[in-house]
């Protein structure tokens, strides 16, 4: 007998039983482990914090220093550094995206404006057709005179991405100047 009949004889039987109890059990246990897996590396993971509850939105912290010297903001965000953030986000994502061209881009300094040509996404009709959106923002590590930011994006896709942007002051506006972390 061959695989290929063995397992369609196998698909076409009843279930027994003993096999039902195994199958729930073993389902069960992916779907917990799966569930806080999820939580565990979820942002913020399962911790009780408050920091970014909806009523504690907009309230500002003491500025400390981390151990390497950096200056860490607020656990919240300000909501000029939020408006920056997503200003510059409604652009930057269009342009990664291929819907907008560089030039549109708003938020964000002349020279990181005109550095990001130099290394433009190269994208399939598949990718091109996703249109991304920012899920959340949060305040993030930063070196001294920046303001860090994260932002949580999702393109319709199974998996949310982090997005990190550095904000600096210039001229009396917070401007993105450039992205990644720390």
């Amino acid at each position: 007998m061959s695989t290929y009949a063995w397992i369609r004889r196998q698909r076409d039987r009843p279930i027994a039983e003993h096999e039902r109890r195994w199958a729930f059990t073993a389902v069960a246990a992916v779907t917990v482990a799966a569930t806080l897996l999820l939580a565990l590396t979820a942002p913020g993971g399962l911790s009780t914090d408050t920091a970014l509850a909806p009523g504690n939105r907009g309230r500002h912290q003491q500025a400390s220093t981390a151990p390497e010297g950096r200056s860490v903001q607020s656990a919240l965000l300000t909501s000029a550094g939020e408006c920056a953030a997503r200003v510059f986000l409604r652009g930057y994502l269009g342009y990664l995206y291929g819907h907008d061209r560089a030039s549109e881009i708003r938020g964000a300094t002349v020279a990181f404006t005109h550095s990001l040509p130099a290394r433009a996404p190269n994208l399939s009709p598949a990718m091109r057709a996703k249109h991304a959106r920012v899920l959340s923002l949060h305040a993030a590590p930063a070196p001294a005179g920046l303001i860090g930011v994260t932002a949580l994006v999702n393109d319709g896709g199974l998996i949310d991405y982090p997005v990190a942007l550095r904000l600096a002051r210039q001229g009396g506006l917070l401007l993105v100047s450039g992205l990644g972390g720390a």
